[in-house]
């Protein structure tokens, strides 16, 4: 059984990734995103690089310089190596992470301010279109339907 490359790495999505690139930097995130060209996407994302040691200095001992990046995003062709660092990210306080591919769909509207009441979304009575989608409004977007007729403004043809 094979597995394709694209499923091997949709199951890793959300897991905290490490990938080394050319110039020996690690990137350390959380897998979000790829795609054909194996771009990838880590978001809380650190990079760890190596310190190069001064001249006439004592070596020390394996030294990183860490920096907190953020959402990076990695170009797929600079990517040497992508290995699993832990688990999936947890979901807090009930948030879930949409899955990939799927849609979005209406979002919750809440009030900004704590006294103000929760109010129902308006619903059109059947047979009435929704508000704001009547079409086009008179004036706005071109000229008037008048103007648009034949002969209008131009010399009349001689009967």
């Amino acid at each position: 059984m094979t597995i394709s490359k694209n499923n091997k790495m949709m199951s890793h999505l959300n897991y905290r990734m490490k990938a080394i690139v050319q110039d020996s930097r690690t990137f350390v995130g959380y897998f979000k995103a790829f795609d054909k060209h194996m771009n990838i996407i880590l978001s809380e994302c650190e990079e760890l690089r190596p310190v190069k040691p001064k001249p006439n200095k004592p070596k020390p001992a394996n030294t990183e310089e860490k920096r907190v990046l953020g959402l990076v995003l990695l170009r797929g062709d600079k990517i040497i190596s992508l290995s699993v660092d832990g688990p999936p990210q947890k979901e807090e306080d009930g948030l879930k992470m949409p899955k990939v591919g799927n849609l979005g769909g209406p979002g919750v509207a809440r009030p900004a301010a704590r006294n103000m009441p929760m109010m129902a979304p308006p619903v059109a009575p059947i047979g009435v279109p929704a508000a704001g989608l009547q079409g086009a409004v008179r004036g706005v977007g071109g000229p008037g339907a008048n103007i648009m007729q034949p002969g209008f403004g131009g010399p009349r043809p001689p009967y």
